[in-house]
């Protein structure tokens, strides 16, 4: 399955970053069973790639 990131609160103190599930239709869903709250995209990607997800 392919995620990809997106971010909360962008330029803020508080911005934290979230991944996003893609299906085979091109649907994003929100994955609810990630940690969803990395301070940076680099670390939710590294988590993505870790447990065997394909970056969009």
């Amino acid at each position: 399955m392919k995620v990809k990131t997106y971010v909360i609160n962008r330029g803020t103190k508080s911005q934290y970053f979230c991944l996003i599930a893609i299906d085979k239709d091109g649907e994003e869903l929100v994955m609810y069973s990630a940690p969803n709250n990395w301070k940076t995209e680099k670390g939710a990607l590294n988590w993505a790639k870790k447990h065997g997800y394909e970056i969009a």
